[in-house]
């Protein structure tokens, strides 16, 4: 039993940290291609976000978030990226 108890807690271990070290992901949108960080590599900053648009934008970050804008989107067009970058994220929806 002992055995068994120590191969399931490996497993979670294993599972855990392969996790923690995933890559990037990428999607893309309006003609650009986004990078969305590992969440555990995403700026501490998004802990304090107050709101969906700042969480978005350090999410993005400041290079990314400039070429988005340059493509001039309509906040319609802005709920469908921030869906975009949750699910990246691994957030899923983000409720747009």
């Amino acid at each position: 039993m002992a055995a068994t108890a120590n191969s399931s807690a490996s497993a979670k271990t294993a599972a855990k940290k392969a996790e923690a070290e995933a890559d990037s992901t990428t999607f893309e949108h309006r003609g650009l291609t986004f990078e969305i960080p590992n969440a555990l590599d995403m700026p501490l900053e998004l802990l304090e976000a107050e709101d969906e648009l700042m969480a978005v934008r350090l999410i993005v970050g400041d290079d990314q978030w400039a070429a988005y804008k340059a493509t001039r989107p309509t906040i319609r067009q802005f709920g469908e990226f921030a869906d975009l970058v949750a699910q990246a994220a691994g957030q899923g929806d983000s409720g747009n």
